[in-house]
């Protein structure tokens, strides 16, 4: 049978981010060809308890966040400074408009699983900009002195890498 080129199977596909903490399953123009062009993708990102999508921002694409199971906080800062905290539970959306810096963590005792819908059609980690390449990429004389710190404290940072950081307070 030929393969239908409308239909994708997210929830079987290959994670792109495969972390202790969570995984991200992604349905771009890569996998799913028919929506490149489209201005869309999608990803379902599953988060262990304690589990953090670091924050991050895209500068390509807004995104719609849909809670399928588990409870999120999410912090959301806006480009004139304006931020908010929120907690999410199932069945609820939030939307994050394009460049603005976000996160969410899992907060509950369950997974947390998000069905996450961009307005691009690359994959993710080639349109977000994670904290932690953004602070390990800036040199540590000028993040000490942004923060008030010594350097010394910013040697655990890493250096600049690739990839979506899944992480956990755990």
């Amino acid at each position: 049978m030929k393969k239908n080129p409308f239909l994708y199977d997210l929830a079987k596909s290959k994670p792109a981010v495969k972390k202790p903490a969570g995984t991200v399953q992604l349905a771009y123009e890569k996998d799913f060809p028919v929506v490149k062009g489209q201005s869309a993708a999608m990803a379902m990102v599953l988060l262990k308890k304690g589990g953090i999508r670091e924050p991050h921002w895209h500068p390509d694409a807004w995104e719609f966040d849909y809670c399928i199971s588990g409870t999120a906080r999410m912090a959301v800062v806006a480009p004139d400074g304006v931020w908010q905290h929120f907690k999410v539970e199932p069945g609820q959306i939030v939307f994050v408009p394009q460049g603005y810096f976000h996160y969410f963590e899992n907060i509950g005792e369950e997974e947390l699983r998000f069905l996450i819908v961009f307005n691009n059609s690359t994959r993710e980690s080639g349109d977000d900009i994670g904290i932690a390449v953004s602070v390990g990429g800036m040199p540590r004389h000028v993040m000490a002195a942004t923060f008030g710190v010594p350097e010394t404290v910013l040697d655990q940072i890493p250096k600049l890498h690739t990839g979506v950081v899944i992480t956990s307070r755990e």
